[in-house]
C-alpha cells in the first residue's frame, strides 16, 4: 500500500487530476474497486462530475462516499449498529436530564444549567470532544495536573457531565458522533475495501476521527 500526495493551490487542477485518473482506470478495465472519499456536502456534486467523466460501461465500478457513508457500508459488513441513533432533541434532553441529576455536584454551572441555551452548548461541546477523540476520562487526568481551582472546576463539572452522558447514551442508544470512531475500529474486520484504489478530495483539513479512519 502507497500514500501519495497531489497538491497545489485552489484551481491548480488537484480535482480534475483525480478524476482523469479515475476514467483511465475505468477505461482499462480496473479489476479493484475505485472510491472516491468527499465531504458529505460535496458528495452530491462529485457524483455529477464522476458521471460527466466515466465511461458508460463502467460508471458502476466507481464510487463516491463520504467517511459517514463509508460507515454504514462497513458496518452492513461486519456489524456495528446493535442500537439506533439519538436525534438531535433526544440528545439535548438527555443532557438536560444529567444536567439535573447532577444539579447537587455543579457549582459553577448551578445557574447556566438553566439558561436558554446552554444545553445547546453543551450538545456542541460533547460533539467537538468526540470528533477530536477527547474522552471524559481525558478530564480526570487533566484535573490532577491543574493548579487553578477555578479551572480545575470548571473541567471537573463539564468532565462529569460528559461521563454521565455517554453512560445514559450507551444504555439504549448509539451517538451519530461516535460513527467515526467506531468505523476506524471496524475497518480491519472489514474486506470491503481491500485492494481497492481510494482518492481523498475536498477536504480542507481532517479531525482526529478521520484521520484513525485514514490510517
Amino acid at each position: 500500500m502507497s500514500l501519495r500526495l497531489i497538491y497545489g493551490r485552489a484551481g491548480s487542477g488537484k480535482t480534475s487530476f483525480c478524476m482523469e485518473e479515475i476514467r483511465d482506470m475505468l477505461i482499462q478495465e480496473a479489476k479493484r474497486p475505485l472510491i472516491l472519499v468527499v465531504p458529505e456536502q460535496y458528495s452530491m456534486q462529485a457524483e455529477r462530475d464522476l458521471l460527466k467523466i466515466a465511461p458508460k460501461a463502467g460508471v458502476m465500478e466507481a464510487e463516491v462516499l463520504s467517511f459517514r457513508r463509508m460507515a454504514y457500508r462497513i458496518f452492513e459488513e461486519v456489524g456495528g449498529y446493535t442500537r439506533r441513533h439519538i436525534s438531535a432533541s433526544g440528545r439535548s434532553m438527555l443532557i438536560y436530564r444529567v444536567m439535573d441529576e447532577l444539579k447537587e455536584e455543579l457549582r459553577l454551572f448551578e445557574r447556566a444549567a438553566h439558561q436558554s441555551g446552554f444545553v445547546g452548548t453543551m450538545a456542541q461541546l460533547i460533539s467537538e470532544f468526540k470528533r477530536y477523540n477527547i474522552t471524559p476520562e481525558i478530564f480526570h487526568e487533566l484535573n490532577n495536573t491543574i493548579e487553578d481551582e477555578t479551572l480545575k472546576d470548571k473541567l471537573g463539572e463539564i468532565g462529569a457531565i460528559y461521563q454521565r452522558f455517554e453512560e445514559a447514551v450507551h444504555k439504549r442508544y448509539i451517538d451519530a458522533d461516535d460513527d467515526l470512531t467506531l468505523l476506524a475500529e471496524k475497518l480491519p474486520k472489514s474486506k470491503e475495501f481491500h485492494g481497492a484504489h481510494i482518492w481523498i478530495d475536498e477536504f480542507s483539513g481532517f479531525t482526529p476521527q478521520e484521520y484513525r479512519v485514514i490510517e
